[in-house]
């Protein structure tokens, strides 16, 4: 149904807020925003659904930020 909602015609130029709605509050799926959660211990299992564990320098101490999935 949520699809079906999403291809209607105009669905596209609805608010910001009224697209919250149809996806339950969640961010529209195709979008993603870096939540730049510590995942330095935990890896990839550390991270939000489509994002990845990515090391933001290479020196000591090894820091890594979950960050979106570069496509």
């Amino acid at each position: 149904m949520l699809k079906n909602i999403l291809k209607l015609n105009g669905a596209q130029q609805l608010s910001k807020n009224d697209q919250k709605n149809i996806f339950a509050g969640r961010p529209n799926p195709g979008s993603c925003v870096d939540s730049n959660i510590d995942c330095t211990n935990t890896g990839n299992a550390g991270c939000p659904v489509n994002q990845g564990c990515y090391i933001q320098s290479p020196d000591l101490p090894i820091v890594a930020l979950c960050q979106c999935i570069k496509k």
